[in-house]
């Protein structure tokens, strides 16, 4: 079992597949292959399940892929602690919201990039629940996610703060969202997102029924849609402000313990050390 092999192994079980992960890599997918073929010699085991859909891991594998992460994790730690030249570079995964990555990150990726040119950048986008499981699995260096949990494996630096509004089509009155709601369509990301939350828990508050759900997987789709006069939504008011299209709809807004939502970057402790990944906090750190 050596380091080369157990990277391709880790890059096989994140993708999901050996074509994938060969591109990744930049290596042929027979080397990928033969690779994974060796150490289910080595370690008499099958490590995958093929399907046409691609792999995933067996029992087994899923043991290995376990210490492969701490081992692997243990190693670049090591490379960094004896090549550190005190200037950051290399890989820095950073995840985030789409609200987080459309308003908010352009001005501090840009100046980042600008003053660390050697680190290649990769933001990776997914809901809260999404890049905190990430971040745990060190699949990602660190992510800005929405408070309102905790986990002791976690460093939480605070980064922006939002308001909330619900927004609905600019035909309607803000009276009509509720005396209206049984005809309405509710707009929402899939579970997980703390925004579909947050419109929860303000439904609740009005004692109204759960509504029609429609679910969509980006914020530009919400509020087109909601501009189009298909339902309504919650959406970030700084979102609203970017996009310039406050004047196609109505507003009606929170409560003042709904309002509110705080963003924080979140880390693994065990990559408190790294350098590039100090310096980014810097960026935004209050």
């Amino acid at each position: 079992m050596d380091i080369p092999s157990l990277k391709i192994f880790r890059e096989v079980t994140r993708e999901g597949s050996f074509t994938r992960a060969a591109e990744k890599l930049h290596f042929v997918q027979s080397n990928v292959t033969a690779r994974i073929q060796v150490l289910e010699k080595e370690f008499k085991t099958k490590l995958f399940l093929r399907s046409k859909n691609g792999v995933t891991l067996t029992a087994k594998g899923k043991i290995l892929f376990d210490y492969c992460e701490k081992i692997l994790a243990l190693t670049e730690e090591a490379e960094r602690a004896l090549f550190d030249s005190g200037i950051p570079e290399g890989p820095l995964e950073i995840g985030s919201g789409q609200t987080t990555a459309s308003v908010r990150l352009p001005s501090i990726l840009s100046k980042y990039h600008i003053k660390f040119p050697k680190v290649q950048l990769f933001l990776r986008q997914g809901n809260t629940d999404e890049l905190i499981r990430a971040v745990l699995e060190k699949k990602l260096d660190g992510a800005f996610v929405y408070e309102g949990f905790s986990h002791s494996q976690f460093l939480e630096t605070p980064a922006f703060s939002e308001n909330l509004v619900i927004v609905a089509p600019n035909a309607m009155k803000s009276s009509e969202i509720i005396s209206s709601w049984k005809e309405l369509s509710i707009l929402t990301f899939k579970a997980g997102c703390t925004f579909r939350n947050k419109l929860d828990q303000w439904i609740q508050e009005q004692s109204l029924p759960p509504g029609k759900r429609i679910e969509f997987d980006s914020l530009d789709s919400i509020l087109s849609c909601v501009i189009s006069g298909m339902g309504i939504s919650l959406l970030p008011e700084s979102y609203l402000n970017e996009k310039k299209q406050k004047k196609f709809l109505t507003i009606l807004p929170l409560s003042s313990k709904l309002r509110r939502i705080k963003t924080v970057f979140i880390r693994n402790r065990e990559l408190e050390s790294r350098n590039s990944l100090n310096e980014f906090v810097k960026m935004f750190e209050k």
